[in-house]
């Protein structure tokens, strides 16, 4: 091999004696360097080279500082060349400008974890490489690992970093309010609303006016899209009614969410009322018909039973039954058992109402709304049950943080009191294993780096005929 270098060089020289041979540039250099000045001995040819290597000696440390996990390295990365002058190309298109790499036992700036390498411009290299070139999903360059050495290489993508799409912003409207004729004096108002990304409904304001003034005005709880409530006029006459819904994106109202209706008098002889039986419950979880609450606190629920029509009532049951998740505690009266409240109204006359207070908890954590329903039954009404009413309870979750577990390597969230048996996103502990340095020391190397043999007898033979040939100049072999 020395032979055929010498009678190489010699060959060159005496071309250049003629003036036949100008060395005006290099092509890309794509043979193995298995020389002190390579990051990885004897390069890496391939994606599957590079990462079987990536944890030997200290070639972890030196890629991490480009910003390369071992993960990246992958099977679709593009073959290209890195020139001295900043610029990686594939396909001749230039890709990244103002590109630095990192090479053994010269001069630059230190890298840590490793006792040799250093990160330098790519100008000190002795010819152009080839590489294999990353890319992101939107086609910009990412970095670099030349084949002959496997030097890393990170620079200035060309293409420019895509624009963020507008994420819509949250919005709430009212659809519709409609009012339906229950008897002469009630109407029940029906509200809906639509709301979309990310906005939240928090209240209904239901408001009645008669002659431009108003005479009504009831606050509903409710995130549903929809809620209704039951007015009753005092008086003949005609009425307007409208709803203001509060969202987490303002106030929301409209003519579509208004609507008329009118009240007759009284008839001057009115029929003698039929005996009609009726019955209504209500149920509210601390006056709300949704409430948040803690984990084994203590809350009440209160439930009342009216009768709504013209007949007294006897032996009226009520049953309440909770979703599991919620533990019945005591009542104000009746019985507890199998954690459903039972309790008989012995008599309940016309338009009376009575109330009950139910003490409750949830015990542990439960995800999602946990509802709660009692329900009325009457003898003299026809059907079981004759009325329902419900509310909720929802636990939320404490506050949990991002933490890294080091035996995964993968990223996790904990609650906030077991952080500290994880360590920090983003701590070392959390890369994959890797083998401390080898090397120790460090030397600077003023001129550039050559590789073997060949170089030395092209670099001796171009001194001696300097002077004859001119102006030629035998390059290194390149930088590896």
């Amino acid at each position: 091999m020395k032979a055929k270098l010498i009678a190489f060089a010699v060959a060159l020289l005496a071309a250049a004696t003629v003036g036949v041979v100008q060395l005006t540039a290099q092509a890309a250099d794509n043979t193995r360097d298995c020389d002190k000045y390579a990051i990885v001995y004897c390069g890496t040819m391939s994606a599957g080279e590079a990462r079987n290597k990536y944890n030997q000696k200290d070639h972890a440390a030196v890629f991490r500082n480009f910003g390369i996990a071992k993960h990246e390295i992958t099977n679709d990365m593009k073959h290209g060349v890195v020139y001295r002058d900043g610029t990686v190309r594939v396909g001749g298109k230039v890709v990244a400008r103002s590109a630095t790499t990192a090479i053994r036992h010269v001069g630059g700036k230190s890298i840590p974890g490793s006792a040799t390498a250093k990160r330098v411009s790519v100008s000190k290299m002795g010819s152009a490489q080839t590489a294999l070139v990353k890319f992101d999903k939107n086609g910009r360059f990412m970095f670099a690992i030349m084949k002959p050495c496997g030097n890393p290489v990170t620079g200035n993508p060309t293409k420019p970093k895509p624009k963020p799409k507008p994420q819509p912003k949250p919005a709430a409207k009212c659809v519709s309010l409609k009012a339906t004729k229950i008897d002469r004096t009630r109407v029940r108002l029906n509200a809906k609303v639509e709301a979309k990304n990310g906005a939240k409904i928090n209240a209904y304001i239901f408001v009645v006016t008669k002659g431009g003034k108003e005479v009504y005005r009831e606050r509903v709880a409710s995130n549903k899209q929809q809620a209704s409530h039951v007015y009753r006029a005092t008086g003949p006459g005609n009425y307007r009614a409208k709803v203001l819904v509060r969202t987490s994106a303002g106030e929301k109202k409209g003519p579509q969410c208004t609507a008329q209706f009118t009240v007759k008098p009284k008839p001057e002889q009115p029929e003698k009322p039929e005996k009609k039986p009726g019955i209504e419950v209500t149920k509210l979880v601390e006056n709300e018909k949704f409430k948040q609450v803690g984990v084994n606190v203590e809350y009440n629920y209160q439930i009342s039973v009216r009768n709504t029509g013209n007949k007294a009532l006897k032996n009226v049951k009520v049953t309440d039954t909770p979703e599991a998740g919620v533990t019945l505690l005591s009542a104000s009266e009746g019985e507890i058992e199998g954690n459903t409240w039972t309790h008989t109204i012995a008599q309940l006359g016309v338009g009376e109402t009575v109330g009950f207070t139910l003490t409750a908890k949830v015990p542990e954590y439960l995800a999602g709304r946990i509802d709660n329903t009692v329900c009325v039954d009457a003898p003299e009404i026809p059907g079981n049950p004759d009325d329902c009413d419900n509310a909720e309870v929802e636990v939320p979750k404490a506050g949990q943080v991002p933490v890294c577990d080091p035996k995964t390597g993968e990223t996790i969230r904990v609650d906030e009191d077991e952080a500290d048996n994880y360590v920090p996103v983003g701590s070392p502990e959390c890369e994959e294993a890797e083998e401390k340095p080898e090397g120790k020391g460090s030397t600077d190397i003023k001129e550039l780096p050559r590789t073997g043999p060949a170089d030395v007898i092209m670099q001796m033979i171009g001194a001696a005929f300097m002077t004859g040939s001119g102006a030629y100049y035998l390059a290194s072999r390149r930088l590896s």
